[in-house]
């Protein structure tokens, strides 16, 4: 495989779990908040039933990864009723991640990565796929559950439902893209980012010219 491909394969795995968390987040929102803890409840049943018969198979960690990012992103974000709560959360999980990337949980997981065992626990907490027989990690379930959280809180507030997907996917498909040539990258950050510059831009004044007499 050469790298395009594979770089493609990547981007289109990243996008598409954002879509399916997305797409969560809307069927999450129709119910009622009992009726979306017994559904959380119950998924995150089956998920673990799946991985205790099918154990490390990628396709059932992965599903396992995607409903516990859903259920955790979505409690996370019925503790934020506003866009200043979503913003304190974003900047303050921006400075962690960038933290642990460097010399905390994240870097001791890409390290784990290198090693065969290490990887076989790394799946229950990424979405993987295997490339040349090699399984290969690419995104974590906690960026996927701030990304839950995001889109869950903004469109509660009453963004219009494209840029309540484009706007977060694009934070996430910047890391991806700056960590193709950069090696490993937080992407929090990005996800802070997209977010407040779009959250800024939405709320700034209405400027008008002003009108001269004569």
């Amino acid at each position: 495989m050469n790298r395009a491909f594979i770089y493609t394969l990547l981007t289109a795995t990243v996008a598409c779990s954002c879509l399916l968390q997305y797409w969560g987040v809307r069927l999450f929102s129709s119910f009622t908040v009992s009726r979306q803890n017994r559904i959380a409840v119950v998924t995150l049943g089956l998920c673990t039933l799946a991985l205790s018969v099918f154990r490390t198979n990628f396709v059932a960690t992965n599903c396992f990864v995607l409903a516990t990012a859903l259920v955790a992103g979505t409690l996370l974000s019925r503790r934020l009723g506003s866009i200043g709560a979503l913003s304190t959360m974003l900047v303050v999980a921006a400075i962690v991640d960038l933290i642990s990337a460097w010399a905390g949980p994240s870097r001791w997981l890409v390290n784990q990565a290198q090693q065969a065992h290490g990887l076989a626990l790394l799946q229950f907490l990424v979405i993987s796929l295997r490339v040349k027989e090699k399984l290969v990690p690419v995104i974590g379930v906690g960026d996927l559950m701030f990304f839950t959280a995001v889109v869950s809180v903004v469109r509660r507030l009453g963004w219009p439902e494209i840029p309540a997907l484009t706007v977060p996917l694009a934070g996430i498909l910047s890391a991806l893209a700056v960590g193709f040539f950069a090696g490993f990258t937080p992407a929090l950050p990005f996800l802070a980012a997209s977010v407040l510059l779009y959250a800024k831009r939405r709320n700034a004044p209405n400027r008008t010219k002003p009108t001269w007499r004569t």
